[in-house]
C-alpha cells in the first residue's frame, strides 16, 4: 500500500539544497584543504552522473538519496565496490562541511573515554562492535555519557540515522542496535556495563489483523464451511472445479482482512451469529470504506481482491436478491483494478533488459556462478567443499533451469529426481503433470546439452553435500522435504543482483523469457504461449501486448531519418544502408529488427468482432 508519509518533492522543504549548491559550498570553504575539496567535488559530480540527473535537480535529502544510491551496483557502473563506498563516504563529508550533517560523527571519530571503556569490553565481538559503533560515536560527539542513555536518546539517534546517513534501512538497524545493547548489558553486567534496557521499536502500524478471540465461533464456522466448499470437500455439494489449496488460503486471508476492517471500523464481531450478516451492502460499504481511507483514499489490486472474495460469498455461495446483485456489480466496477499487461513493478524489472550488456550478464549468470563456486569450492585443507560454494552452485542450477524452462517457483522448488527428471541421451527433460501446475497445463522442457551436463554434475557432486542423499528433491531441504520456497527465492535474488546488478524475482524469469523472445522474434506470441504454458493465446497477448514497442519505435525512427535526407543523397544512403545495417544492429538492442513480424490481430485474439 502507498505510504502516505512519503514526500514526493524533497525541495518542498526550503532548507533542502541541491547537489549543485552543496558543491559550491564545498568549493568556497577555504578551511578545507584544496586537494580534499577537489576530491569531494569530484564525488558530488560522480553521484549526479550515476543518477543520470543534473546536480541542480538532486536534493541533498537522505530520504531521496538513500534508495537511489542503494540501488547502484558496481557491475552496472563498471566500477569497483570500493569506488562506490569511497564516493558515498566523500558525499557524507560534503554534508558535514556544509553543515547539513551535524549529529552523526565520521566513522573513525574518536570516542569519549566512557564509551571507549565499553568498547574495550566488546573485544573480539565483531558483530556487537559493528552494530553499536555509530551509537557510541553519536553519543561521544553529542556529549552523552553511557549512564544517561535512554529511549529518548535512542529515538534521537534514529532521527539522526534517517536524516544524516545512507544506510539502507535505518529503522531496522536501529532495532538491531537496541537488541545488541540489551544483550551486552546482560552479558557484561559484572564489568560495569550500565544496566539500562532500551525499548526495541515495533513498526507494525500497517498491520491490522484482528485476533481470533475477537471473532465469534459462528462466523468462523461459516467461513470454514465456505472454504470447504471452495476446496471441493463434498463430492456433491461443492464446486465442480475445486480451488487449489493455495487459492483457498488466499480466500481465507481476504476474508480475515475483511473481518479485521469491520472490527477497526467499529463493528463488534463477538456477538454476530452468522457471516451472512456481515456481507450485506451496509457492512460491505463500511469495511471497504475503511480500507479505502487507509490506503490514502485510493483503491488497489489488494482491495479489489478482498471485495471480489466477499462478493463471491454473497452472490454465488448464498442467495441474494436483484438489488444486492446490482449493488455488488457497481461496487466491483469501482474497486477492482484491471491493469492490462504487466504491472508497473514488472515493467520496471523488464526495462533492465533494454541494455544489451545486462542481457549478456543475465544469460551468462549460471556459468559465472559455477566458475566462482569452483574457484572457492575447496577449503584450505583441500578436503571438503565449502557451504558457500554449494549454495552458489545450487543458485546457478536453479537460475539455469529458470532461464531455459521458465516455470513457477512452486514447481522449481519441488523438482524431484524420481518424478520430474528424465534423460534423452545426454539431454535432461523436465516434465510436470497438469495437476501440479497452477493452470492445469502439463509442462515439458528438453534442456540443451550444456545446461543438462551442468545439472548432472550438480546432482552427482554437489546436491547431497550437506543433506542426506536419500532426499529425492533436486534442491533438498530438511527431513526429506524440498528446500523452503522462500529460501530458494532469496538465494536466487541475491545471486542475480550480486553478480549482474539486475533486480528481479524468480517469477520474473517468465516475463524475461517472453521479453527476450519477443525482442528477437516480434509477434511470435504463440511461441511465448507454449513456452510459458498459457492455456490460451488471449492470456499471452493480454500480458505481453506491446512488448515489441521498442522495435516498432526504432523502425519508425529509421523511416523518419530516411525521409529527412535530401533526395540526392537518398540513393547513396540506401546503398550504404546495406553495408551499415549489420554494424548498427550490433549496437542496438535485440528489438531493432526491420523484419516484418507475422501479423496477429489483437481483436481476434481477444475474441472481439472487427467493425465494418
Amino acid at each position: 500500500m502507498t505510504d502516505p508519509t512519503a514526500d514526493t518533492n524533497p525541495f518542498a522543504d526550503l532548507a533542502v539544497i541541491s547537489l549543485a549548491t552543496l558543491k559550491e559550498r564545498v568549493e568556497d570553504d577555504r578551511s578545507v584543504d584544496l586537494l580534499r575539496r577537489r576530491e569531494i567535488c569530484s564525488a558530488i559530480t560522480t553521484v549526479a552522473k550515476w543518477l543520470n540527473m543534473p546536480p541542480e535537480m538532486i536534493p541533498t535529502a537522505m530520504s531521496y538519496l538513500r534508495p537511489r544510491l542503494g540501488g547502484l551496483h558496481p557491475i552496472q557502473l563498471s566500477v569497483s565496490e570500493r569506488r562506490i563506498q569511497n564516493v558515498r563516504s566523500l558525499l557524507l563529508s560534503a554534508f558535514r562541511i556544509a553543515g547539513i550533517s551535524t549529529k552523526l560523527a565520521p566513522y573513525m571519530a574518536k570516542m569519549s573515554p566512557a564509551w571507549q571503556q565499553l568498547w574495550d569490553l566488546m573485544e573480539g565481538d565483531t558483530y556487537g562492535r559493528t552494530e553499536l559503533s555509530r551509537l557510541f560515536r553519536y553519543c561521544s560527539v553529542n556529549g552523552i555519557v553511557p549512564s544517561d542513555l535512554s529511549d529518548a536518546i535512542s529515538s534521537d539517534f534514529l532521527a539522526a540515522l534517517e536524516a544524516e546517513s545512507l544506510i539502507k534501512k535505518p529503522k531496522v538497524r536501529h532495532q538491531s542496535v537496541c537488541r545488541v545493547w540489551n544483550q551486552l548489558a546482560s552479558d557484561h553486567a559484572a564489568s560495569g556495563w550500565p544496566q539500562i534496557e532500551l525499548s526495541v521499536p515495533k513498526y507494525n502500524d500497517r498491520l491490522y489483523g484482528v485476533d481470533d478471540s475477537l471473532v465469534s465461533d459462528a462466523i468462523k464456522d461459516d467461513l470454514a464451511g465456505y472454504l470447504s466448499h471452495l476446496a471441493g470437500a463434498d463430492l456433491f455439494g461443492s464446486m465442480v472445479k475445486p480451488f487449489r489449496p493455495k487459492s483457498v488460503e488466499i480466500f481465507r486471508g481476504h476474508f480475515w482482512r475483511y473481518l479485521s476492517a469491520l472490527h477497526h471500523s467499529g463493528v463488534g464481531l463477538t456477538d454476530v451469529n452468522s457471516l451472512d450478516e456481515l456481507v450485506v451492502p451496509a457492512m460491505f460499504e463500511r469495511a471497504l470504506r475503511w480500507l479505502y481511507e487507509r490506503n490514502g483514499k485510493k483503491t488497489s489490486k489488494h482491495i479489489g481482491e478482498i471485495a471480489w472474495a466477499v462478493r463471491c460469498y454473497a452472490v454465488k455461495y448464498r442467495t441474494c436478491d436483484d438489488e444486492t446483485l446490482a449493488f455488488y456489480k457497481r461496487a466491483i466496477e469501482r474497486l477492482r483494478v484491471n491493469t492490462p499487461g504487466l504491472s508497473d513493478k514488472n515493467r520496471t524489472a523488464m526495462a533492465q533488459f533494454n541494455d544489451p550488456k545486462a542481457v549478456k550478464r543475465y544469460v551468462a549468470l549460471p556459468t559465472t556462478l559455477w566458475s566462482k563456486a569452483v574457484a572457492i569450492g575447496v577449503t584450505v585443507e583441500g578436503r571438503k567443499k565449502r557451504k558457500e560454494a554449494q549454495l552458489m552452485v545450487q543458485a546457478a542450477v536453479a537460475i539455469e533451469i529458470a532461464i531455459f524452462a521458465p516455470i513457477r517457483i512452486q514447481n522449481l522448488s519441488t523438482i524431484r529426481l524420481d518424478q520430474h527428471i528424465s534423460w534423452n541421451a545426454n539431454r535432461l527433460r523436465l516434465s510436470f503433470p497438469a495437476h501440479e501446475v497452477k493452470n492445469d497445463q502439463a509442462l515439458d522442457f528438453l534442456l540443451p546439452v550444456e545446461a543438462s551436463e551442468r545439472i548432472k554434475r550438480y546432482i552427482n557432486e554437489w546436491r547431497s553435500l550437506f543433506m542426506p542423499a536419500t532426499n529425492p528433491h533436486l534442491f533438498p531441504g530438511r527431513n526429506g522435504k524440498p528446500k523452503d520456497q522462500s529460501a530458494l527465492r532469496n538465494q536466487m535474488k541475491k545471486a542475480i543482483f550480486g553478480h549482474t546488478g539486475l533486480q528481479m524475482t524468480p517469477h520474473q524469469f517468465r516475463h524475461a523469457a517472453a521479453k527476450l523472445l519477443l525482442d528477437a522474434k516480434p509477434g511470435h506470441y504463440e511461441v511465448v504461449r507454449k513456452l510459458l504454458g498459457h492455456k490460451t493465446l488471449t492470456t499471452t497477448y493480454a500480458h505481453y501486448a506491446g512488448a515489441e514497442t521498442d522495435a516498432a519505435v526504432e523502425l519508425y525512427d529509421d523511416i523518419i531519418l530516411q525521409l529527412r535526407r535530401p533526395a540526392a543523397n537518398q540513393s547513396t544512403h540506401q546503398a550504404d544502408n546495406l553495408s551499415t545495417k549489420s554494424i548498427r544492429s550490433q549496437s542496438r538492442r535485440l528489438t531493432a529488427t526491420l523484419k516484418e513480424p507475422p501479423f496477429m490481430d489483437p481483436l481476434t485474439l481477444l475474441g472481439q468482432k472487427r467493425g465494418k
